[in-house]
C-alpha cells in the first residue's frame, strides 16, 4: 500500500515538473519572439550618449552610422567602421533575461558557446526615443573597442 502511494506521489511530482518546464520553455520562446519583433528596424548611432573613445575625429561621419535589423535575422550597417568587425552579419534575439547577439560575417565564433558574438540590449524607451545598447562590439583587427554604442531607432 505504501509503495503504491509513493509511486502515485512520485508520478504526480514528475508531471508537475514537466508542466513547469513546458511553461518556462514556452515563455522563453514567446519572450524571444517579442524581442525579435521589437528589434526589427533601423537605428542611428546616438553621439550624445556614445563616447567614441579615440574615434572623435571622425564623429561627423559616424553620426550617419545606421544599423538595420531584418526579419531574416540579418543585420547591415550603412558603412564600414573600425569599431565594428564587419558591416553585416546575423543577429539573435534574447528574452527578458538574456542579451541579444550580433554575429559578424567573417569572424570565427565558437558556435558551441551560446554567448558568442557582440551583445546588445532589447530595445528600451528613454523619454520619447527607443534605443538599443551594443555592449563592447567586436572591433576590426587591432582597433580600439568602444564600451557602449547607443543606437536610436529611426524606423520600424
Amino acid at each position: 500500500m505504501k509503495s503504491k502511494i509513493f509511486i502515485q506521489i512520485l508520478s504526480l511530482c514528475l508531471f508537475a515538473i514537466f508542466i513547469n518546464f513546458s511553461f518556462i520553455r514556452c515563455g522563453t520562446h514567446s519572450g524571444r519572439k517579442k524581442t525579435f519583433n521589437n528589434v526589427l528596424g533601423c537605428y542611428v548611432l546616438d553621439l550624445s550618449k556614445t563616447k567614441l573613445e579615440g574615434y572623435n575625429i571622425d564623429s561627423n561621419t559616424y553620426k550617419k552610422l545606421a544599423l538595420c535589423f531584418f526579419s531574416d535575422s540579418t543585420f547591415k550597417l550603412n558603412m564600414n567602421v573600425p569599431f565594428m568587425y564587419n558591416d553585416r552579419g546575423k543577429w539573435k534575439a534574447g528574452n527578458v533575461n538574456e542579451w541579444c547577439w550580433l554575429l559578424f560575417d567573417g569572424f570565427q565564433y565558437d558556435y558551441n558557446n551560446k554567448n558568442s558574438g557582440s551583445q546588445f540590449t532589447r530595445p528600451y524607451i528613454e523619454n520619447i526615443d527607443t534605443f538599443i545598447l551594443v555592449n563592447a562590439a567586436t572591433p576590426k583587427d587591432d582597433e580600439k573597442t568602444i564600451s557602449n554604442l547607443y543606437f536610436r531607432k529611426v524606423k520600424s
